[in-house]
């Protein structure tokens, strides 16, 4: 036994488990439990969670947490890998993290306004995600949908293709009036701007954040309408494990 973790149903990952589950992953690897598209075998989250239950006592682990937790590394990992093949990043092998300086990065965010790693921020993990994933970057089947990020949290939740914080009516009276004004669009961006600012102001209010993690907290609810819902109808208590679980990821 490698020591005790208190998980609960929702299962709080500490940087132990994730790296006893990674060394697990590697070792699968190397018996060549991953395939040659770089998808792994049927039945690898499975065996995993069962593995983590030998090495670490007490734990209460499912292939579904497995599968969650991959997908998010995946997703960061992607990230990095994206950051690692553009001009102006490189990669800090002592702090094990992304460099790039904060005007590159302003520039990069704006063409990627969302990504699931922040660059200067330490990713110990990388090198061994890059035998672990190997080729198989792109997110693809690994991709997290807005349910599964929640199901550690105890909620559920309809996916929801609606842009923005608001859902105009869309009825041809106010399509006709849209077209005939060509202030509209600017308008609603205008709108849309202020509404993002005013719900991070409120979302990040009382909490120490720097300027990089309100960040990360604007871009992850931009464009996130069920998202949003789901914060508007949390426990007080629950937000401020809510924010953290955005910025761990």
């Amino acid at each position: 036994m490698t020591g005790k973790f208190d998980m609960s149903d929702r299962l709080n990952w500490t940087p132990e488990a994730a790296d006893v589950m990674i060394t697990i992953l590697e070792g699968i690897v190397a018996d060549g439990g991953r395939c040659d598209t770089g998808s792994f075998r049927p039945g690898t989250y499975e065996l995993v969670a069962s593995k983590m239950r030998e090495k670490i006592e007490n734990i209460t682990i499912t292939g579904k947490h497995v599968q969650n937790k991959m997908k998010r590394l995946k997703d960061k990992y992607s990230a990095a890998y994206d950051m690692l093949n553009t001009s102006g990043f490189g990669w800090n092998d002592t702090h094990k993290c992304v460099t790039v300086s904060l005007e590159i990065l302003e520039e990069y965010l704006k063409k990627h306004p969302y990504k699931n790693y922040t660059a200067n921020r330490p990713f110990p993990h990388y090198e061994r995600l890059v035998t672990v994933f190997g080729k198989d970057r792109a997110t693809g089947n690994m991709a997290e949908s807005a349910t599964d990020a929640l199901d550690n949290m105890g909620l559920e939740t309809e996916e929801s293709d609606t842009a923005g914080f608001t859902q105009p009516s869309t009825t041809p009276s106010n399509v006709a009036s849209a077209s005939s004004d060509p202030n509209t669009g600017e308008t609603s961006k205008r709108k849309r701007k202020r509404n993002v600012s005013s719900t991070t102001k409120e979302i990040t209010k009382g909490m120490s954040l720097d300027r990089m993690q309100v960040i990360r907290v604007a871009m992850y609810f931009e464009n996130k309408s069920n998202q949003l819902r789901i914060w508007n109808g949390l426990n007080d208590s629950y937000k401020p494990d809510f924010v953290k679980t955005i910025l761990e990821e």
